[in-house]
Parts: structure tokens; sequence; C-alpha cells
């Protein structure tokens, strides 16, 4: 905005003018590759949190699925039921007559 004030103020030389036109171009064609290039790193950033974020994923899954299993395996035995069916060679070993011996 300042150079336009400059224009204005100024008996419109036109080598100035021409000289400030150049000017603006190549600041404005930085100014693009400094946002392209901020898109790049942007693009690149957010790949990396996703991969981060499907990665913390899989590994709080198998966590939780390790923690799942121990407590699954930590659990206490089932207690049977009178309805289960009974090993008959183990009756064997805890009967009346082995008492005796």
């Amino acid at each position: 905005m300042q150079m336009v004030n400059e224009l204005m103020q100024n008996d419109w030389d036109l080598e100035k003018i021409l000289r400030q036109q150049d000017e603006l171009k190549v600041k404005l064609l930085r100014a693009q590759s400094v946002v392209a290039e901020c898109k790049v790193g942007l693009a690149d950033l957010e790949r990396r949190l996703e991969r981060r974020a499907v990665s913390s994923s899989i590994d709080e899954r198998q966590r939780n699925s390790a923690a799942n299993n121990s407590i699954r395996n930590a659990r206490a035995p089932k207690s049977r039921s009178v309805d289960d069916p009974v090993d008959q060679d183990a009756a064997v070993a805890f009967s009346p007559r082995s008492w005796d011996r």
C-alpha cells in the first residue's frame, strides 16, 4: 500500500512506475513461493500426524487386547455345576475303597 501511495504522490515518472511494478512482481513471486512451501510443509506434517495417530490407535488396541487377555487369564477358574459331566477316571482316584489303604 505504501508503494501505491508513493506512486500517487510522485509526478508519474514512468521509469519509476515500471521499476516499482517489477519490484511488486518479484515480491508477489516470493510470497507465492513461501505460500507453496508452507503448503508442502503443512501437508507433510498432516501426513506424519495421521500416521502417528494410526500407529497410536493400533498400539492402544494392542495394549487393550493384552490387558483384556491378562484379565481373562487371571480370573478364577469357573466353578463346577452339579450338572457338569464327571470324569469317571477322576472319581476312581477318590473312591471310598482307596481311603482304607
